[in-house]
């Protein structure tokens, strides 16, 4: 996580600066009104030395928008109030500049400073969901991951926790369980700026149950930098919901591969319903057709997340000739391989990359990308 660098600590004194001169009434994130991150600010009427009636119809006011560690201009505004949408998340800087004798060229005669974290997530950003294995008695060894679009970090702390909500089966419902949540706490959140990303991956056991689980993320802001609401108090926290249940499924024939989660996960989330899955030791006829059928029409990796290896099953083509390549989070191509049409797999080594999201590309001689698939390493 960065930490608030020198022109944070020059904001602060600005701040300082201004105690008998506070011309900004209120800046507040308005949540989902009309938009995620919407913002409002407008100028404190009552004081006198920002607004005059009789005298101040030559005053210019000017709201500046700024990223808090940088200072980089995301956007101004004129006027006596300011309404802005927030395409990322992060922390703002809001400075209302007050020139009084209307001369833009001239030095403001007051500036009024103060820096506030979205509440939100701005992006529609979501949680992947990924099956590593499902021993029998177990429970389900599941990683989370999730990138966030950021301007930077200002204000977040650099652990969040993870809250999963049991959905019991409506059977279980009619015996009495209720739905509850299960807390991962101490998660270790890191910003990348390099790509202005903020990044969790998280494994967890989740034990087996007949019913779904919806997962949510929760990241924690420090004291004093959550915007404020209608309501005046300044928000603490910040939640990623995930679109997608899954599932967890004890079946004596899955041998730690998961496939009876997975399926009973994807047919739980197209009838959105935790109707209990009774095929455990074998699957339907037309779910065994669906699962072959997406073999063959999808580059499927295994296992994701890797450590050292990784196994690659080709989709179907004609092509005569195929390339796969392997790009980091940056674009930069690591690995190719060239294949023959009667070739169906691979096996690569990926002990050298470091630990991280990648990409892989199956492309044709032409150049176009025939299908692709996200890969994580982690050891």
């Amino acid at each position: 996580m960065k930490k608030i660098n020198f022109y944070m600590a020059g904001i602060l004194f600005l701040l300082c600066q201004n105690l008998d001169a506070q011309c900004i009434k209120n800046v507040q994130n308005l949540i989902n009104m009309p938009a995620p991150c919407f913002f409002v600010g407008y100028v404190d009427f009552d004081n006198s030395e920002c607004f005059d009636v009789a005298n101040g119809s030559n005053w210019v006011y000017t709201w500046k928008i700024r990223s808090a560690d940088d200072g980089q201009i995301i956007a101004s505004y004129d006027g006596l109030a300011f309404q802005h949408t927030f395409k990322k998340f992060g922390g703002y800087q809001f400075c209302l500049e007050v020139d009084k004798d209307g001369n833009p060229t001239n030095t403001p005669d007051i500036v009024d400073c103060v820096t506030y974290t979205t509440c939100e997530i701005c992006t529609g950003d979501s949680i992947k969901i990924v099956y590593n294995s499902c021993p029998y008695g177990e429970g389900c060894d599941i990683t989370f991951t999730t990138y966030i679009e950021a301007q930077n970090d200002i204000g977040l702390k650099s652990i969040a926790k993870a809250i999963i909500t049991y959905l019991p089966t409506p059977q279980e419902l009619l015996g009495g369980v209720d739905s509850y949540d299960i807390e991962f706490g101490d998660i270790p959140v890191e910003y990348n700026p390099f790509n202005d990303t903020i990044q969790i991956s998280q494994s967890f056991k989740i034990p087996f149950k007949r019913g779904c689980f919806k997962p949510r993320i929760v990241f924690q802001l420090e004291d004093g930098f959550g915007a404020h609401g209608q309501d005046d108090m300044a928000c603490s926290e910040l939640e990623l919901r995930s679109e997608d249940k899954f599932r967890c499924i004890a079946c004596a024939n899955e041998n730690g591969d998961c496939i009876a989660s997975e399926v009973a996960a994807r047919i739980s989330n197209e009838e959105d319903s935790c109707d209990p899955f009774y095929f455990c030791n074998q699957l339907r006829s037309s779910e065994s057709d669906k699962v072959s059928e997406q073999q063959h029409t999808t580059l499927l990796v295994s296992p994701n997340p890797a450590n050292d290896r990784l196994h690659l099953e080709f989709p179907n083509t004609q092509d005569d000739f195929r390339r796969l390549i392997i790009l980091n989070q940056f674009g930069q191509k690591l690995i190719q391989r060239e294949f023959s049409n009667d070739e169906t797999s691979t096996d690569i080594m990926v002990s050298d990359l470091v630990p991280g999201l990648y990409f892989a590309k199956m492309m044709i001689e032409n150049g176009e990308t025939l299908k692709s698939a996200q890969i994580l390493i982690q050891r």
